[in-house]
């Protein structure tokens, strides 16, 4: 769930008639940056990943949109922790879609590892590989 304060509800409307959104969310539990990271046993850079040790701790995310029941918006999908403040929302449209993107074959294989453990095919049936 994400809350949205008050004096921004009004921003909410219309948003219901959209089926996803993407979420910008500021990484506030990020305690250090890293510039190289590890990827399924390879060390890559860290703008090469989603890891959250940014330089600048800005997450972005897309997420199923259940409802809306203002100031509330109840979401599937959101990989942020509890009580992470909430920069912006967009809705997501047919300009957001890009079909088999190009992808190292370490992220494939982790993909394929973490999608079982993590419930990929519950929580967002929609991710991964075609």
């Amino acid at each position: 769930m994400i809350r949205i304060y008050d004096e921004y509800v009004e921003g909410l409307r219309g948003l219901e008639d959209y089926s996803h959104v993407i979420v910008v969310y500021h990484l506030h539990g990020v305690k250090e940056t890293k510039l190289v990271v590890g990827g399924g046993g390879v060390e890559v850079g860290v703008f090469a990943t989603r890891a959250p040790n940014r330089p600048n701790p800005i997450g972005i995310t897309v997420v199923e949109l259940c409802r809306v029941e203002a100031p509330n918006l109840y979401v599937r999908g959101l990989d942020a922790w509890a009580g992470t403040p909430v920069l912006d929302l967009k809705p997501y449209t047919y300009w957001d879609v890009v079909k088999g993107p190009r992808v190292p074959s370490w992220l494939k294989a982790r993909w394929l590892e973490c999608k079982s453990e993590e419930r990929y095919d519950e929580i967002a049936p929609w991710l991964g590989p075609p």
